[in-house]
């Protein structure tokens, strides 16, 4: 009967030893996997902090010009399928001016515009 009693308790005591192996390993690996999502966070939050600082900085050195540009823009279809456009020298010249105004701010991600 002792026999009995001692492969019980030996049992209980590898069951035991096993469940609490387990759980410590299983809350080791859940730390590590905390520690990760917190650096990944953090390096999320700087890079997120840093492009702020960047549209805040190429806003601050943005200047705007409003200008009132009225001229005649009604043109009328001399034949429907003709899809050629060809634009006055004018228009082209105040284009490429917004485009270069655009490219010129420094710092900002944002991809340049094409030009010509």
């Amino acid at each position: 009967m002792k026999l009995r009693y001692g492969l019980i308790l030996c049992a209980a005591l590898c069951a035991l030893t096993g469940l609490l192996s387990w759980r410590s390993g299983w809350s080791a690996h859940a730390d590590h996997i905390n520690a990760l999502a917190a650096k990944k966070k953090d390096k999320a939050a700087k890079a997120v902090q840093s492009g702020e600082q960047k549209a805040a900085q190429a806003t601050s050195e943005g200047k705007v010009i409003y200008r009132t540009i009225t001229r005649d823009v009604v043109k009328y279809v001399q034949n429907p399928n003709r899809t050629r456009c060809d634009f006055d020298d004018e228009s082209v010249r105040l284009r490429q001016r917004a485009i270069d105004a655009a490219n010129s701010i420094s710092g900002f991600d944002a991809g340049a515009v094409q030009g010509k």
